[in-house]
């Protein structure tokens, strides 16, 4: 996702992993993200940190990580 310019589609996917990681439990998290291998889990990761930043600056009026 870094490095392109994001399209609709890529946000929602964002939002809907992040909402699905950030709500289970730690070992479950850590469960599923076991059953990916590498490219996936880094693809699932961006997408989740995708989602973040997304929800910082809807909820702050900002950009990610500024006050």
């Amino acid at each position: 996702m870094f490095g392109k310019k994001k399209t609709e589609e890529d946000a929602i996917d964002a939002a809907v992993v992040h909402v699905l990681l950030s709500g289970m439990k730690p070992a479950d998290r850590l469960g599923v993200l076991a059953q990916l291998n590498d490219n996936e889990r880094r693809q699932v990761l961006n997408a989740e940190l995708e989602g973040r930043k997304d929800q910082w600056e809807r909820k702050n009026g900002t950009e990610w990580g500024q006050s």
